[in-house]
């Protein structure tokens, strides 16, 4: 009993070392990338809205109001720009979204 107890809190040692040390390498990606990683009108995030203005959506649910889970280190659109969702996939002017 004595030797099960040793191991199960080995193991909790470890598991808290794997996240720490997890938490940190995405934290240094994050720093890394995030300077200039990301298109022209795009602002890198640690956690980005999932619920992003596009062309097809230019009013989404704030932030608070998504659904959706953040995007993890990712590239979104800036202020006042949309993203083009039935084109190239960049971040434009909501006067430079295609029309279908």
């Amino acid at each position: 009993m004595k030797s099960a107890i040793i191991l199960i809190s080995l193991l909790l040692v470890f598991a808290v070392f794997i996240e720490a040390r997890d938490k940190d390498i995405d934290k240094e990606a994050y720093e890394t990338e995030k300077t200039g990683y990301c298109p022209r009108y795009e602002k890198w995030h640690e956690c980005g809205n999932g619920c992003e203005p596009s062309c097809t959506n230019p009013s989404p649910p704030s932030r608070k109001k998504c659904k959706l889970p953040c995007i993890k280190y990712s590239c979104r659109c800036k202020k006042n720009y949309f993203r083009d969702n039935q084109g190239t996939g960049r971040c434009v002017r909501i006067e430079k979204c295609k029309k279908w």
